[in-house]
């Protein structure tokens, strides 16, 4: 496969549509190392990324989020996917 020609294809435009400044395979591959460390073992997260040694999973790719950061982004997400109440006219 030739990355460089699906980084145009897929990653650039997608990056784009969500407005985000950056989208390359090592982005995706710290976010999944990121947002897995809560649904199982590093281990498993090392498995997964196929590293070698479980310290680079934890070390480099793997970030802590803080509680109240976490807190704050779940309030967003509920604000967000409530539905506007409708105007009433009178």
């Amino acid at each position: 496969m030739d990355t460089g020609n699906y980084r145009r294809r897929v990653l650039h435009k997608l990056a784009d549509e969500l407005e985000l400044p950056k989208l390359t395979f090592q982005v995706i591959r710290r976010t999944i190392a990121t947002l897995a460390q809560k649904k199982g073992t590093v281990k498993d997260v090392q498995g997964l990324l196929r590293h070698s040694r479980a310290a680079t999973t934890a070390d480099v790719y793997m970030q802590e989020i803080p509680e109240s950061v976490r807190a704050t982004i779940n309030a967003i997400h509920a604000e967000l996917k409530t539905k506007p109440q409708a105007v009433v006219a009178g």
